[in-house]
């Protein structure tokens, strides 16, 4: 191999050797631009969550009034006992509890005072207690509903009306014919001589038989005694 050969060859090796290093370099280049790209555009996204606590000054508001419309309606209804207790309808405390009591002592001055009895406090009865209770005007005479007993009353056992039940009562006379009506008989009755007349009331001892009643002024007035009954009865005119 000549001197210019030699030279040739390391010539082409220093090529090929300097090509290589580009190569390296760019390859290098590249794989470092590519990272710093990517470390430089990444990026991190929040989500704002927005926030659900109420306003401090908003919760704090509304609370306060709450509270003065609370103790507003309190006075209000303590007053309205008041003026009760006044007109005399209401013996219980002035606590601005509106119950039971209170309630029957409105319907006790509705009632008194003529107005509409609904136990409520609408316009009229408030501007008729209020009325009352300035001029300490007492409207009511009880401050409790008095609740009816239940009767006791044994019903009464009233007489049959039969030939058989009023014969018991006229005996030893016989019965001819008769009537009945609203625990009354009347009707003929032979002794065998003559014919008469008879006029029977259910028994006041609640027997549950006919007895023979007197037949004076008072009784054949009796408006409690049918017509029918009458016609049939001494009282009839002859």
């Amino acid at each position: 191999m000549t001197n210019n050969q030699r030279y040739s060859s390391r010539t082409r090796l220093a090529i090929l050797g300097t090509c290589l290093l580009a190569v390296a370099a760019v390859t290098l280049g590249a794989c470092s631009k590519d990272s710093t790209t990517e470390d430089t555009t990444t990026t991190t996204t929040t989500t704002s969550t927005p926030s659900t606590t109420a306003d401090p000054a908003v919760s704090t508001t509304v609370d306060a009034a709450a509270a003065a419309a609370a103790a507003e309606r309190v006075l209000f209804d303590k007053e309205v006992q008041a003026q009760l207790v006044v007109v005399g309808c209401y013996k219980g405390k002035d606590d601005g509890v509106i119950g039971k009591q209170t309630d029957e002592a409105i319907i006790l001055f509705q009632t008194a005072s003529g107005l509409t009895v609904d136990g409520e406090l609408g316009p009229k009865t408030d501007a008729a207690l209020t009325a009352a209770a300035n001029s300490k005007k007492v409207v009511c005479t009880a401050t409790t509903v008095t609740t009816k007993a239940p009767s006791t009353t044994v019903p009464r056992n009233n007489p049959p009306c039969t030939a058989a039940a009023i014969s018991g009562a006229i005996a030893p006379n016989t019965v001819n014919g008769y009537i009945c009506g609203n625990n009354f008989a009347a009707g003929s009755q032979s002794n065998g001589d003559f014919d008469s007349a008879f006029l029977l009331a259910a028994g006041d001892d609640n027997s549950g038989q006919w007895v023979v009643i007197p037949t004076d002024a008072a009784t054949c007035a009796d408006k409690d005694i049918p017509a029918a009954v009458l016609a049939e009865s001494p009282c009839k005119v002859s």
